[in-house]
């Protein structure tokens, strides 16, 4: 692809967000494998990947999605897509991807799925 891609990796609240920006074809698979696989010795809390920032993705960037689910997995230890766009969307439902992922609207709601926040009680 032409456009150049972004794939970043932080850790929050012991939550590792995996963000992906632009676009991604067999080339740029790897950094996103990279990106998702999980750490040696000690496993987080869980993996949300924002994909708000990715405008074209192919059937390699699926198939890297669908491996580190299948290791999530294996370890117990969750994953999460989150602000998948109608494209990525459609691609997951063309491929009968959908059920294979937790899907969040929103990087907040993501987390929240895999750690939800305390709720402290109102100060009255």
């Amino acid at each position: 692809m032409s456009d150049e891609v972004e794939v970043t990796v932080a850790v929050a609240d012991g939550i590792r967000i995996v963000r992906a920006v632009g676009e991604f074809d067999t080339d740029e698979a790897d950094a996103l494998a990279h990106a998702l696989a999980l750490p040696a010795g000690d496993s987080p809390a869980g993996t949300v990947v924002d994909l708000a920032g990715v405008d074209f993705a192919d059937s390699s960037f699926l198939h890297t999605l669908f491996t580190a689910q299948q290791h999530h997995e294996q370890a117990a230890v969750p994953l999460v897509l989150a602000g998948l766009s109608p494209f990525l969307r459609r691609m997951l439902e063309l491929t009968d991807l959908t059920r294979a992922f937790t899907i969040a609207p929103t990087l907040p709601a993501a987390t929240d799925l895999i750690h939800p926040r305390i709720r402290l009680p109102r100060q009255r």
